[in-house]
């Protein structure tokens, strides 16, 4: 899998342990003499740091921008079995590298952005959360990956798409509000992903140990998660896509009743992947929240 070709002179690796290689863009530290913002974004499951591919340039003039690949996605490497603890310290090792930045999670990236917030809270000066994060109000959409966890039907289900490229590509179509509306050669590039991606018995393998992880971290972690979600001092807003199919606007109201303080923007013309069909309009958030993270911090030591 090659890095997405406009962002080929932001990559770079950090190599955590023997196991954990990890791929991520990097837009730099600093624009003339003033220091930018960092702000991590964590694509979600299945997903690779080119998630953001539209999302990175409009936010480079304001932030140092990183997307990395979690670990046995994409192209970052890892040995033994993933884990969603393996995906939040390698946001965690990113953190102590560069220093506090702001984390912004899409679908299972803001659970793991929770969680690494949770852990490091000094780290983290914002949170992000986008169409994803814990707790939420179970849906349809979601549940129905519930049973590709399965360990037979899973696997079974995502080696047919092998078989047929028109299926793996169709596959898209329910986390998009309109997949076909894209430029053409977005749709091109989304085609050739989804292919590499089920062609892949690396990302086959990371795919499915995550979604077991996940079902497993949700289940005893969901306590830890709305206490420090609850106690997090620094800012949270939350993003939507505004036709999400897989994880409605409506799941939202656990967060939203835990952080009243927290903005709901949802995100017009746009689905589960809302940094891709709208990213305009995600930029303009991410910027304000990690706007308002600085100035907060800037009160604290004046």
């Amino acid at each position: 899998m090659q890095p997405y070709p406009a962002l080929l002179n932001q990559v770079k690796w950090l190599t955590i342990n023997k196991r954990d290689s990890i791929f991520y863009y990097d837009s730099g530290a600093a624009s003339g003499d003033t220091a930018k913002p960092p702000v991590i974004l964590i694509h979600g499951l299945g997903d690779e740091a080119d998630s953001w591919r539209h999302l990175i340039p409009l936010l480079n003039s304001a932030c140092r921008t990183l997307a990395p690949d979690l670990p046995g996605f994409g192209r970052s490497k890892a040995g033994g079995i993933i884990t969603i603890n393996r995906h939040i310290k390698a946001i965690a090792s990113l953190l102590e590298m560069i220093g506090p930045a702001a984390l912004a999670g899409n679908s299972l990236g803001g659970v793991i952005a929770q969680a690494v917030a949770a852990e490091k809270p000094s780290l983290v000066k914002a949170l992000i959360l986008i169409d994803g994060g814990a707790p939420l109000v179970a849906t349809g959409g979601a549940l129905s990956l519930v049973g590709k966890a399965l360990p037979f039907y899973g696997p079974y289900w995502y080696r047919q798409f092998r078989k047929n490229h028109d299926a793996a590509y169709h596959s898209l179509f329910g986390y998009y509000h309109n997949l076909k509306s894209l430029p053409e050669d977005d749709r091109v590039f989304l085609r050739k992903r989804v292919i590499e991606r089920v062609e892949s018995e690396e990302q086959e393998k990371a795919y499915f140990a995550t979604m077991r992880s996940a079902i497993w971290y949700n289940i005893t972690k969901t306590a830890f998660l709305t206490k420090a979600l609850a106690d997090y001092k620094g800012k949270v807003s939350l993003v939507w896509g505004e036709n999400d199919a897989i994880l409605p606007p409506k799941t939202a109201e656990v967060i939203r009743s835990i952080r009243k303080d927290a903005p709901f923007l949802l995100i017009p013309n746009a689905g589960h992947l809302p940094q891709q069909e709208n990213p305009a309009a995600v930029a303009e958030a991410v910027v304000a929240a990690v706007a308002e993270a600085v100035a907060k911090s800037e009160e604290k030591y004046a």
